[in-house]
């Protein structure tokens, strides 16, 4: 019996945050960090964290959402998360880490985006489409950000309601441990 692309798709798109949970213990055993790496790559990590943040406070799953960070990128969560990652990889000062990050990130993530993209495309076809061909996957485009026809603002009830405290709480513990192995040494 052959598994349809919907059900790979499905599983494929499901096993990302498992991965990242149980890569995290080999990346923290490789980590050589320095509190000088940890602080130099900080603001990548805090730039990735503020990204996430203002796309959730945006996030709207029961229709199309293209205002705050969405007029510029369709996966702000996902660009925002890739950043999170290559900062912590780079923090661990193994070479090899954010190497192999930047290309099982991909992996992990393209089989999720196919899903999000499929799905609104069926639930607005002629929404999704000027959307789309208006806005990058996860580069933007250069040109003045998407309007969209029903602007909407940024609220913290969404980026709570969201769960995003979770990514905050796991970004600290990762911060915290890296911290305590770091050696003083800058650079």
């Amino acid at each position: 019996m052959a598994i349809g692309r919907d059900a790979v798709l499905a599983l494929l798109s499901r096993w990302r945050i498992e991965v990242a949970g149980a890569a995290a213990i080999p990346v923290i055993a490789l980590a050589d960090p320095t509190r000088g790496a940890i602080l130099d790559c900080l603001p990548l990590l805090v730039a990735g964290l503020a990204l996430r943040t203002w796309a959730r406070g945006h996030l709207d799953r029961s229709r199309l959402t293209s205002t705050g960070p969405y007029a510029y990128v369709r996966h702000p969560l996902y660009v925002g998360s890739f950043l999170m990652g290559l900062a912590i990889t780079l923090m661990t000062r193994h070479p090899a880490v954010p190497l192999l990050f930047a290309i099982v990130f991909p992996a992990m993530y393209w089989p999720k985006v196919i899903r999000e993209e499929t799905f609104q495309r069926a639930r607005s076809a002629a929404d999704w489409d000027r959307y789309a061909a208006a806005v990058g996957s996860v580069l933007p485009r250069l040109h003045a950000p998407f309007v969209p026809d029903e602007p909407r603002r940024f609220t913290w009830r969404r980026v709570i309601r969201h769960r995003e405290w979770k990514t905050w709480l796991g970004t600290a513990a990762a911060l915290v441990v890296l911290w305590l192995r770091a050696r003083s040494v800058v650079g």
